[in-house]
Parts: C-alpha cells; sequence; structure tokens
C-alpha cells in the first residue's frame, strides 16, 4: 500500500523499513524485499531490531546482518543504517560499536528509561534519535502531555506516532506545533520521576503460565493510579486485571526479568486495582 502511494512521489518522502533478521543472508533478503514492497530502489534508513545479547552478537559477528547493510549502502540501496529495540541499555552498548546512523527506542511517561544512558550515548557517538510509542501503544491519556514529553526532551530529534484518522493527524500536530522550553521539560520530568514506575523495559523475557500480559501491567500500573488510559487501553486493562487474580506466584516470571523487578507484587495490586 505504501509502495503503491509514494512510488511515482518518491523524492516527497524519506523512508525507513527495519529487520529483525539477523544473518548475512536474512538481511541481505529483507532489503530486497523492502525495496520491492515499496516501488523503490533505495531506502533512506534500514534499520535492524535488537532484544537480546544473543541476537547483538547475531547481528555484528562475521556473516551478520550489519555486513548485509553496509554492502546494501555501499551499493546505494540504503542511505543510513539504524539500529533499534526495547532496551536501552542494551542499545546504548550497540551503539559504542560506531556502526549505526541512528538509534529507535521506547521513550514516553512510563517508559522514561533511555534517558539512564542511551540518549546520552546517542548524542556522544552523534546518532539520531528516534521515538517510538511516545502514547505507550496507544494508552496514555492525556495525550496532549503524554506526547508533549517526548516532544519536549532537548535529545530527542523525531518522534514517531502512529495515527489511523485524520482527526488524529490534526490532533498531534497542534499538539507537536509550539517548541519545548527548558521549563516545560524540567516539569514533565518531574511529573514522570513522581510516578515511581516499575522498571519494566517491555524486553519480552518473562512470560507466565497463566497468560497474564505481565509488560503490559507492569508498564502501566503507575500511570493509571496517577492519570487514566484511553478507552481501548482501559479495556484491555479490566481484562487483564481480572486474568490476574489467576496468578499463584510461581515466580517464573521474576527468574526469567533480566532486571530482578519485583513482578509478582505488582500482578496482585492490578488483581485488586478494579475495586478501587
Amino acid at each position: 500500500m505504501i509502495g503503491k502511494a509514494i512510488s511515482r512521489r518518491r523524492n516527497e518522502f524519506s523512508v525507513a523499513a527495519k529487520t529483525v533478521l539477523l544473518t548475512f543472508e536474512e538481511a541481505r533478503k529483507e532489503v530486497n524485499l523492502s525495496l520491492k514492497a515499496l516501488r523503490t530502489d533505495y531506502i533512506d534508513l534500514y534499520e535492524a531490531i535488537v532484544n537480546r545479547k544473543e541476537e547483538v552478537e547475531k547481528l555484528l559477528g562475521p556473516g551478520g546482518g550489519l555486513e548485509a547493510l553496509i554492502q546494501a549502502k555501499e551499493e546505494g540501496q540504503i542511505g543510513f543504517i539504524g539500529i533499534g529495540g526495547h532496551r536501552p541499555d542494551l542499545l546504548a552498548k550497540v551503539l559504542k560499536t560506531n556502526h549505526f546512523d541512528t538509534v529507535l527506542f521506547h521513550f514516553n511517561m512510563v517508559q522514561p528509561f533511555a534517558l539512564q544512558d542511551l540518549i546520552l550515548t546517542a548524542v556522544k557517538v552523534k546518532a539520531g534519535t528516534l521515538v517510538m510509542r511516545p502514547i505507550a501503544h496507544g494508552a496514555l491519556a492525556p495525550v496532549e502531555k503524554a506526547l508533549r514529553f517526548p516532544l519536549a526532551c532537548p535529545q530527542v530529534d523525531t518522534v514517531l506516532c502512529g495515527m489511523y484518522s485524520f482527526e488524529e493527524v490534526d490532533k498531534d500536530l497542534a499538539i507537536a506545533e509550539y517548541a519545548p522550553t527548558e521549563r516545560e521539560w524540567d516539569a514533565l520530568l518531574a511529573e514522570v520521576e513522581s510516578l515511581g514506575n516499575t522498571g519494566c523495559r517491555l524486553c519480552g523475557y518473562c512470560s507466565c503460565p497463566k497468560g497474564i500480559s505481565i509488560a503490559f501491567i507492569m508498564t502501566l500500573i503507575r500511570y493509571r493510579s496517577c492519570y487514566s488510559l484511553l478507552p481501548q487501553a482501559e479495556e484491555s486493562w479490566k481484562a487483564q486485571a481480572e486474568k490476574a487474580k489467576t496468578c499463584d506466584g510461581c515466580g517464573q516470571c521474576e527468574k526469567q526479568c533480566p532486571y530482578g523487578l519485583p513482578i509478582i507484587l505488582a500482578i496482585r495490586e492490578a488483581a485488586i486495582s478494579l475495586s478501587r
């Protein structure tokens, strides 16, 4: 659909694509498929997505996807090479290799962790910063406040926000229209710090035999207690809060968590959240 829309107006757009396939052959194939689907002979930015240490090793090692992206860049199929994922600490380490032009990462009022190391590293190595999920995948209300948080961060270059109607486009453009100030950023940062988030980075390591969406609960529980969620997210919260009641404290999730977070405590808190 995108290829059909932009193929005759290619010079009007900057196009980005990404892959989670990280060997040389896989990444090279992905680039060619992207070029064909988008009906273009070059892509401005191509990103490799990693969330685990072993994925980084596959990407950067001999016969890895980075070699394929470098080759595609040398052949003029790619303009810039980016890295992205859900774990800011891991992405900071990857950026220090100086192989990547940009970094794509979560950054919002419930996922502020990039401030601790990733953003500072990106500035140091002069990598462009691209924020995804500024309102946590359509969850955070009020939207105006949530969207202003990444927009106001001085070191953020680009904020990517999914929009599904002309009304949303107009609303988001209005929110982004006025320039942020240092005072606004300081106030928003203070609000985020006061939330006391759980520390969940959405890394994807944990799982639950009961089917409880641990990351969803861990990410939103503090925010929901202070503000509110958008209607669709609130309905999902109610469903997950009911499911949280089935937690038997087996501890599998906490054993899997690379950050050692007190997950069971948060799940039990969610289970009683609807009665408040």
